[in-house]
């Protein structure tokens, strides 16, 4: 845990934040979501600064006007509009003031379709990292995204037997739709393109059975990540993770009511990836220990972390550490070496 300076340092980062947009220059605004996993990886109350002044400096845009107003329960109206996150976050910080975090939440997760998938997965993150940090600001920023960013994800009524598993559920999208690709300069933009296409998302098997399906997918995610190097399935890696810190602050029965909503956003972040047949195990692969075998032990693995100034690298090695700690697999902490070691392709 932060101890006292850093955590009062990160409280006034993240109300800084909230002069900045919701995206950046070429990218989306990722500043709130490093800070926090900075944080929790031990940084500074320096390493923090710096990380912010450079984000400030380089990717930062000042965030327009409001513009408008949202009137007492009349946040569905920004539904999918982008222009209105603004006036959204202002909403749902003063709704958080007077009701709490989290009643704010299961009010809005009540209505709004859940998709996961929205800004590429960023909006879920960014409210999973406000709601660790246990800051309003942010906790209604993330809120604001996935209301204003929505995609959501339409599957079939058909009958389609739901997959005996996770793996078992992709490798039918792998053998129908292998190799297919789309169009678009971002990640959203093509994740955009696979769910318009009914031929596709009709396609999609129901949501595996079982207690333990999130885990399940989180196994899954990061096996895929590991054979395809792909910046798509390290989103699914930290959005899942995501996933689970939002899901664990609703009533369980809402919780287990979205999980198909998370099953379906990774079934079309899958289709972006292209689709491709997993031949990496989940947890089987079997390390050495960690002397003498050259590979970097976790607390080096997170201080090369923090002293990185890649946004996605901190995130990434953030969440491999904390799913690490949930469930075991070398496969996390090759992950992390993979990336402060520059070895992706």
């Amino acid at each position: 845990m932060p101890d006292t300076n850093t955590e009062a340092t990160l409280r006034q980062l993240l109300d800084a934040n909230s002069y900045f947009a919701l995206n950046g220059k070429g990218t989306t605004n990722h500043c709130p979501m490093a800070l926090c996993a900075l944080a929790g990886m031990g940084a500074t109350v320096q390493q923090l600064k710096t990380f912010f002044d450079q984000w400030k400096h380089r990717y930062a845009l000042a965030a327009p006007p409001l513009g408008r107003t949202i009137e007492a329960g009349n946040w569905r109206v920004c539904v999918g509009d982008a222009s209105a996150f603004g006036a959204c976050r202002a909403y749902f910080a003063g709704a958080i003031g007077n009701a709490g975090a989290d009643a704010v939440l299961i009010d809005v997760l009540s209505e709004l379709p859940f998709a996961p998938a929205s800004q590429a997965f960023h909006a879920v993150i960014r409210l999973a990292y406000g709601l660790d940090a246990q800051h309003s600001g942010e906790i209604a920023a993330g809120l604001a995204a996935l209301v204003c960013t929505n995609l959501p994800i339409e599957t079939s009524d058909a009958e389609i037997a739901p997959a005996a598993s996770v793996r078992e559920g992709l490798a039918s999208l792998a053998h129908a739709f292998g190799g297919v690709s789309f169009e678009g300069p971002s990640i959203t933009a093509r994740l955009r393109a696979a769910t318009c296409d009914s031929s596709l998302t009709g396609r999609f098997p129901p949501l595996p059975a079982g207690p333990q399906v999130l885990d399940d997918m989180a196994r899954v995610a990061i096996a895929a990540y590991m054979q395809t190097n792909d910046f798509t399935a390290l989103h699914i890696v930290t959005g899942l993770h995501a996933v689970r810190r939002v899901l664990r602050r609703l009533p369980k029965a809402m919780a287990i009511e979205r999980l198909p909503n998370v099953w379906a956003a990774v079934c079309a972040s899958y289709l972006v990836i292209g689709a491709p047949a997993l031949s990496w195990p989940e947890t089987s692969v079997q390390l050495v220990p960690f002397d003498g075998d050259g590979h970097a032990p976790w607390r080096e693995l997170l201080a090369l972390a923090v002293a990185d100034s890649d946004d996605h690298v901190i995130k990434m090695v953030y969440t491999c550490w904390r799913e690490h700690q949930r469930d075991p697999s070398p496969l996390y902490r090759l992950a992390a070496e993979r990336l402060v070691r520059r070895e992706c392709a």
